[in-house]
């Protein structure tokens, strides 16, 4: 199947993070373009980290700079960390509550065979949401621990520095692992089959077809 370029127009969006940084990671350059389009963007973070002795839990500030510098609203489902797949039915009413709340256009959430289980669980959970809800609009699959089948890319160069400050914003996270680096490093590999300098990756297919493509996945 030939890849192509999609632009990304103004629309009602939903961002399905199973952790916070993955918004970044997966399809921040492509979150920065949409706020640059207008779109109203809702991202539902999965999970949430154990707090500090102090009562901190760092993620949270970090996610809270992350979406003033994307310019996305936010939801908590307060999952463990580490634990979605225990908690699918629970993950998916709230992913189709919110689905039901915005109607969104577009769905953003990752590939159903990402190299992570709470990534599977959170597509998992997404395409039960989506069945509830009968959701009507695209779903944008986004990579982050395992390269995906792309059928469409978005360039994202005139937006990567956006990018690279919104995977910023994870301290916690970066602090010992280059992400910044690896990020954006695929993403100039993706650029490349892109005939652009930075590209994301997506495979994008319609809310049913998603819905089929996890239970086939799942079925192995």
């Amino acid at each position: 199947m030939p890849v192509s370029l999609r632009k990304i127009e103004k629309r009602r969006v939903l961002v399905i993070a199973p952790h916070p940084d993955d918004e970044a990671i997966g399809c921040g350059g492509s979150l920065a373009l949409h706020r640059k389009a207008g779109s109203s963007v809702r991202t539902i973070f999965v999970t949430i980290d154990r707090p500090l002795p102090s009562g901190e839990i760092v993620r949270v500030g970090e996610a809270d700079r992350a979406s003033k510098a994307l310019g996305f609203d936010q939801q908590w489902l307060k999952i463990p960390d580490g634990s979605v797949s225990r908690h699918e039915p629970e993950v998916a009413e709230g992913i189709a509550k919110a689905i039901r709340e915005t109607s969104p256009d577009v769905i953003f959430c990752p590939f159903p065979g990402d190299n992570h289980r709470d990534h599977q669980a959170a597509a998992a959970s997404t395409a039960a949401a989506i069945a509830k809800a009968d959701f009507g609009g695209d779903v944008w699959c986004y990579e982050v621990w395992a390269a995906l089948w792309p059928n469409f890319f978005v360039d994202i160069s005139s937006v990567v520095e956006e990018k690279r400050a919104a995977i910023e914003c994870y301290r916690s996270q970066i602090e010992f692992t280059p992400y910044v680096e690896g990020v954006l490093g695929l993403n100039r590999y993706r650029g490349v089959k892109a005939r652009t300098t930075y590209a994301e990756a997506f495979y994008i297919c319609s809310g049913r077809d998603f819905v089929n493509l996890c239970g086939m996945l799942n079925s192995f």
